[in-house]
């Protein structure tokens, strides 16, 4: 159901922006209904720059621990998006991207992704608290608790 809402969201965004601007247009005028959406663009295009520049350095960092923690990468991306949904023309995409810059509500979203999300640690053979001697597992079993038979 969520996917067939996005998607419907997706192909009559143009339209709900055109609308938007025609809603606006009418109220303000056209010159401000320009600069309004140039100064969105002109903010979105600033918090991409400041926010992305604070991520490469982060994972630059030689002293980053192995594991980053979900929440400050879930901000960071959503902080991104938000610069991207400012750079969109239109006023759809600024109020969610102002929406999403808000705090409590970039909580929202991610309490709510991540009751969704299954987390895989592709290296479990380390240890985060300090590194310890890999130990082989065996398993033994008797040769009639193995078969290589398919079951029928």
């Amino acid at each position: 159901m969520t996917r067939i809402f996005i998607a419907i969201l997706i192909l009559l965004l143009p339209l709900i922006e055109i609308a938007g601007f025609v809603i606006v247009g009418r109220q303000i005028g056209l010159l401000a209904t320009l600069l309004l959406v140039i100064a969105s663009a002109v903010i979105g295009m600033a918090i991409l720059r400041r926010q992305g520049f604070q991520a490469l350095s982060k994972l630059r960092q030689q002293n980053l621990p192995r594991d980053l923690p979900a929440e400050k990468f879930f901000d960071t991306a959503m902080v991104l998006l938000a610069g991207l949904l400012l750079i969109v023309p239109g006023f759809f995409t600024d109020i969610i991207a102002i929406l999403v810059l808000v705090p409590f509500v970039r909580t929202f979203i991610a309490r709510r992704l991540a009751a969704r999300a299954v987390v895989v640690n592709f290296e479990a053979s380390t240890d985060p608290r300090g590194s310890r001697p890999q130990q082989l597992r065996t398993i033994d079993l008797d040769t009639d608790d193995y078969n290589r038979d398919e079951p029928r």
